[in-house]
């Protein structure tokens, strides 16, 4: 095998795959970057078992074949070079670029059929309108992946909508967008599989093909493939949450004076040994006091505020509050009923992005 690739295009590759490749001491072979060079085409294929990845790329092919290998090294040794392309060559054993030689792995044993033809085709979608739906939601999945259930984002496709949801139990995000499927579909994508396509398509800028083959979802554009299994168990029935609520209490802040006192307060609250990142919150009046304490310190913070219905006191885990403040850009709109029930976070004019936050054991 023998061909030359532009190096920056080789970097960006490589750098792709690094995000997905993982050691495997079971199947060492599965923690490789496969790269076949045939007729006009360069394939780079690579899979974490849950994860398929497949990109073609243009380059001169001066003798066809295949190879695999960690590109780890390599990625890390072309960043330092300066030409504009590079040769890459397989022969005795080793894979040379440039003027360096890298191990290859044997490759019997390494996964057949990485690509699985859609079998529906869901939607296609702005590659920004994408990221943005999974970044606006997916800070409040479950990180543990203990429960498998949770460690997603649930994406609802449907022919008057496109929505987003995650929860970790202690809190819930939902975004509706105005983005429309070719037909109703619900699954729950995988929290690791989110942060790898988010990566990939940060600076796209061509539509993304969105399609379904079995238990899997497969995101195409260019000359790019992406498959990731889905998560089978079910998801917590997030639609008796967001309906049917009535609240007795509804206060209004400006953002940034808003947003400002929760990061004063967050700095102690976050030392707190007894509530990590709790925080009082006592809406009196026309007047939020928002305090926190520590062992070390303490710190109280005062905010003006629209507020319908009587005066009450919380505890909140402000962290968790301020991780959705910064996904908005209006006033704020905290909704509730007592220091025990959930309460309803939104930005002003904007119910199509609701957060739902469930209180801590309120400590006089």
């Amino acid at each position: 095998m023998k061909f030359s690739i532009k190096r920056d295009e080789l970097i960006t590759i490589f750098s792709e795959f690094i995000n997905i490749l993982k050691e495997n001491p079971i199947k060492p072979i599965i923690s490789g970057l496969k790269i076949e060079a045939k007729r006009n085409e360069i394939i780079f294929l690579g899979t974490n078992v849950d994860v398929n990845y497949i990109r073609i790329s243009e380059g001169e092919i001066k003798e066809e074949g295949e190879v695999i290998f960690k590109p780890q090294l390599a990625l890390e040794y072309i960043k330092l070079l300066d030409e504009e392309f590079l040769n890459l060559e397989f022969k005795d054993g080793v894979l040379k670029i440039h003027f360096a030689e890298f191990s290859v792995l044997e490759g019997e044993g390494f996964p057949q059929n990485l690509i699985m033809p859609l079998e529906k085709e869901i939607m296609k979608i702005k590659p920004e309108e994408l990221y943005n739906g999974f970044d606006k939601t997916k800070f409040s999945a479950s990180l543990s992946a203990e429960n498998i259930a949770i460690n997603c984002v649930r994406v609802i496709f449907s022919t008057d909508r496109v929505s987003f949801v995650s929860t970790d139990s202690y809190r819930m995000t939902y975004l509706r967008t105005q983005n429309i499927a070719k037909e109703n579909l619900s699954c729950s994508i995988p929290l690791e599989s989110i942060n790898i396509i988010m990566k990939l398509i940060k600076d796209l800028n061509v539509e993304i093909t969105i399609g379904i083959s079995g238990e899997n979802i497969i995101f195409l554009w260019n000359n790019s493939y992406f498959l990731t299994k889905l998560i089978t168990v079910q998801f917590p029935n997030f639609e008796s949450i967001l309906v049917g609520n009535s609240f007795s209490k509804e206060m209004e802040f400006n953002y940034n004076d808003f947003k400002s006192s929760l990061k004063k307060v967050m700095t102690v609250a976050k030392t707190s040994s007894e509530a990590k990142n709790g925080a009082i919150f006592e809406f009196k009046g026309k007047k939020l006091n928002l305090s926190a304490s520590s062992g070390r310190a303490k710190i109280n913070q005062k905010v003006d505020m629209i507020k319908n219905g009587e005066d009450f006191k919380c505890s909140l885990n402000i962290k968790y509050l301020y991780e959705y403040i910064e996904n908005v850009s209006k006033n704020i709109v905290i909704r509730g009923n007592n220091s025990s029930a959930m309460f309803e976070i939104t930005e002003a004019g904007n119910e199509y992005y609701k957060y739902i936050l469930m209180p801590l054991a309120l400590r006089e």
